[in-house]
């Protein structure tokens, strides 16, 4: 592992987004209950929650001006082309009564939808409920990156941590049953990405995280369920133990793995994958639908549905992203998440302008 500077390294990161992806792609379609299920969606989180606070960060020392509005501008220019998409052809065809109810995908809020209604239609935008308890924390956390020093938001982290563990084991006591408890009870692997981010700003600590003993704890943890008992995969108490181990890797990769993990990571098919992986994430199900309108054999699951359903989301998505989300998402240097006065005397980079801009996802 390399001793990088802890700024600005995200390749591999990106590498891991594309394997959580695939690893959606393949619940989905070939194994709705693998050993290791809740590895994919805390992977998701861990990255993302890793990722954003980095970002706010970065501009929060710099001393610049974080602009709130501008980063969710950015979000709302990433997000909802594609989720336009999925809306629009939901309500044309109607996908399991889209109709009805294509206000909840739009408002970010199916999530929500899911646990009150106790049911999960349409279908084709279950998947989004991981993508609905993301943006929720987005709303707030920018405000707390602002406003709170940084010694209360290392405490608020922790709170959210340990409230959500505290929910997670009492929830059927409390009276939250398991719809609730599943859709909305979810926000502790997207705060320990933004514990493990704040914790590498600390090189002494970033160190021990990176380190060779700290990375091959974190892979035993990950694959205890193929060494110890039938169905530990599915418990509550392995899903808790992989949040901490997924951000250790998470600050492996941003810094950087050397050797064939680090070329697994960073090659260029990993990065295409997780360039569009948005689109394929929101598209498949839509995909799904549509594919077994005709081809009544794909509404199953296995590795042909796989292979084919797979293959069409990364078309579908690849032309999404070079037709639709990549012209919008250019608009977001109009919306700059912070800006920098320029100090007295400096001079303009070239290329550069005046002003330097930190750039959010």
């Amino acid at each position: 592992m390399t001793d990088t500077p802890l700024i600005g390294r995200r390749v591999q990161i990106d590498g891991l987004r594309a394997l959580a992806m695939i690893g959606v792609l393949y619940v989905h379609f070939w194994n709705k209950s693998p050993t290791t299920e809740h590895v994919r969606v805390s992977l998701f989180f861990v990255v993302s929650g890793f990722i954003i606070t980095q970002i706010l960060m970065t501009a929060r020392d710099r001393g610049g001006r974080i602009h709130i509005l501008n980063f969710y501008a950015r979000r709302a220019l990433r997000l909802f082309p594609a989720l336009f998409v999925l809306v629009a052809l939901g309500v044309i065809f109607d996908m399991d009564g889209f109709r009805g109810l294509a206000m909840w995908p739009i408002l970010q809020a199916s999530n929500i939808y899911f646990a009150m209604s106790q049911t999960v239609r349409p279908w084709v935008t279950e998947h989004l409920w991981s993508l609905n308890v993301l943006e929720q924390f987005y709303l707030l956390w920018p405000i707390v990156i602002l406003l709170l020093p940084l010694r209360r938001i290392y405490v608020l982290v922790l709170a959210i941590i340990a409230t959500m563990f505290f929910l997670r084991t009492n929830a059927t006591m409390m009276g939250i049953n398991g719809w609730w408890s599943f859709f909305t009870i979810n926000a502790d692997p997207i705060a320990f990405g933004a514990l493990a981010c704040l914790l590498m700003r600390v090189r002494a600590v970033a160190l021990v995280l990176i380190s060779r003993p700290a990375v091959l704890t974190a892979l035993a943890a990950l694959a205890a369920p193929f060494y110890l008992w039938d169905g530990f995969g599915g418990s509550l108490s392995y899903r808790v133990m992989i949040q901490p181990a997924l951000a250790v890797i998470v600050c492996g990769a941003y810094v950087g793995y050397r050797g064939p993990v680090g070329w697994f990571l960073g090659n260029p098919v990993a990065q295409f994958v997780s360039k569009i992986s948005y689109g394929v994430f929101v598209y498949q199900l839509m995909l799904w639908w549509m594919a077994a309108q005709w081809v009544p054999k794909l509404y199953t699951t296995g590795p042909v549905p796989f292979l084919a359903l797979s293959a069409a989301s990364l078309v579908f998505a690849t032309i999404s992203w070079y037709a639709l989300e990549q012209p919008i998402s250019r608009l977001k240097r109009y919306f700059p998440t912070a800006t920098f006065d320029k100090p007295a005397g400096a001079t303009t980079p070239p290329g550069g302008t005046s002003q330097t801009r930190i750039a959010a996802e």
